[in-house]
């Protein structure tokens, strides 16, 4: 076989590295407009955590909806589920609130 044939990421590596570029790019870009001190692999490193926290905060969500959907399932009453859902709909409005990206 030939020794200079590297095997190339999976796609979904390749989608994460593009989104951890993208995230290091705007943290590079903050740091740039504000005359911040920092470096490259900083940024990148930053970029995979925000990555990270972004995709736990995702899964919170949709499991947090999935044992509220169960729990209807298994026999709320009308006025439960209403309460429920607007329980629900003011969290969801509050998380929306709070910024997704810390710059600096």
């Amino acid at each position: 076989m030939d020794q200079g044939f590297e095997q190339l990421p999976a796609k979904p590596d390749l989608e994460k590295l593009e989104k951890v570029k993208h995230i290091a790019y705007q943290l590079w870009l903050a740091r740039r407009d504000s005359n911040s001190s920092g470096d490259a692999e900083r940024d990148y490193y930053q970029a995979e955590r925000i990555l990270e926290s972004q995709k736990n905060q995702k899964l919170l969500l949709l499991g947090s909806f999935g044992l509220w959907a169960i729990a209807c399932a298994l026999g709320c009453s009308e006025e439960e589920r209403y309460a429920n859902a607007v329980t629900a709909v003011i969290g969801l409005n509050e998380l929306a609130d709070e910024p997704q990206v810390s710059l600096l």
